[in-house]
Parts: structure tokens; C-alpha cells; sequence
């Protein structure tokens, strides 16, 4: 976007224009010292750190346990009401705030055992991938741009990071996550981001 508005600048004759510095404009360092990486997300990138993220529900034998729980669940909410001698429509007649607690409670049972169809598209929406991210990595801590979002994390702020072939992930101390594309580490970077992750967080 600035190389644009430099472009338009120019043929305009307006000069050059000014621009605002990112809060991860290097912060004084040697540009040597920092691992500066832009890229575009891809959706496969995003689904692969999702997959490879070490937690419980991550497990595929807990995923499947998750499911036959939910799906028990939901067959013995389904019969509640007769197990109580009603009906749904008694309930939502004489019993409304039973029904729609239940009801609601049933809907999310069926949604899990039916495997959370449309989770993996909202994600994706929901993390942007249309937009640019830059990731400074330094021996300070982790600049990170994402559209509007800015955050200056120190290492403290991240508990460890994964690796995959094609990924690098930094998990930070909360449930949130941040996904490094190994193609988009600038040329003649990749053992230096290495050495810096190594040395800072523990490898999972």
C-alpha cells in the first residue's frame, strides 16, 4: 500500500509522502539482529497449525471420545421429556425456559458429535487471511502487524513453539496462536530464526 501511495505521489508531483511508522519498525535494533517476515496467510497453513497445536482437544482419540460423549448426550437429552412424562411441546407450552435450555443444549450436543461442520471456514474468516501480516522476530521479543492489530510481545508472552515441515508455530501463554510460513523467511534467515526460537522457548 505505500509503494501505491509513493507511485501516485510521484506521478502527481506531489513528492514524497510520508509514512507511519508500524509499531514494528525494528525499534531501534540492527535490522542484522531481527527476522523481519511478511506474508499472506494461506488457508492450508492456518488448518495445519490448527492440526499439529499439541493440546488435549487436539488429540484425535480425544476428538472421538468428544464426539460419542456428545452424541450419548444428545440421544438422552432428546428423550428427557418423556423420561419426565411430557413431550417437547408440553414443555415449550408449560415449561419454556426448560425447553430452550435444553433445546439449546441438545443443539450444541448434535453440533459436536456431528464433528463442528463450518468450524474450520469460520476460523479461516475470522483470522483474516486476507490481510498482510508481518512478524518481527528479535533476541527482544515478537513485533506483530495484522491489519489494524499491533502487538509488542515479549518472549515471556509465549510458552513454546512447534515445527512442521512447512510451519513454524508460536503458541502464546494463552489460547492463542501465531503461524510463521517457512516460505516466506527472507532468504539466508531461516538458521538465524531458528537459533532464536531454540534459545528462547521450549520446543514441543
Amino acid at each position: 500500500m505505500d509503494r501505491l501511495a509513493q507511485q501516485l505521489a510521484n506521478e502527481s508531483g506531489m513528492g514524497p509522502v510520508a509514512t507511519v511508522p508500524s509499531a514494528n519498525d525494528l525499534n531501534g535494533l540492527d535490522p542484522k539482529e531481527v527476522v523481519d517476515v511478511r506474508f499472506f496467510l494461506k488457508p492450508e497453513e492456518l488448518d495445519e497449525a490448527s492440526a499439529i497445536r499439541k493440546v488435549t482437544s487436539n488429540q484425535k482419540s480425544k476428538k472421538t471420545l468428544m464426539r460419542v460423549i456428545c452424541g450419548l448426550g444428545a440421544v438422552y437429552i432428546g428423550l428427557m421429556p418423556y423420561i419426565k412424562g411430557a413431550t417437547w411441546s408440553m414443555w415449550w407450552q408449560h415449561r419454556p425456559e426448560a425447553a430452550i435450555f435444553w433445546g439449546g443444549l441438545l443443539i450444541l450436543d448434535i453440533y459436536v458429535a456431528l464433528g463442528q461442520p463450518g468450524m474450520m471456514k469460520l476460523s479461516r474468516l475470522m483470522n483474516r487471511l486476507d490481510v498482510e501480516r508481518r512478524i518481527c522476530v528479535s533476541p527482544q521479543g515478537v513485533d506483530i502487524t495484522h491489519g489494524s492489530l499491533r502487538q509488542q510481545k515479549s518472549w515471556e508472552d509465549f510458552s513454546f513453539y512447534q515445527e512442521s515441515p512447512t510451519i513454524f508455530l508460536l503458541q502464546t501463554t494463552g489460547p492463542s496462536f501465531w503461524t510463521l510460513p517457512k516460505r516466506a523467511i527472507p532468504a539466508g534467515r531461516g538458521d538465524q530464526l531458528v537459533a532464536l526460537l531454540r534459545e528462547k522457548l521450549p520446543q514441543r
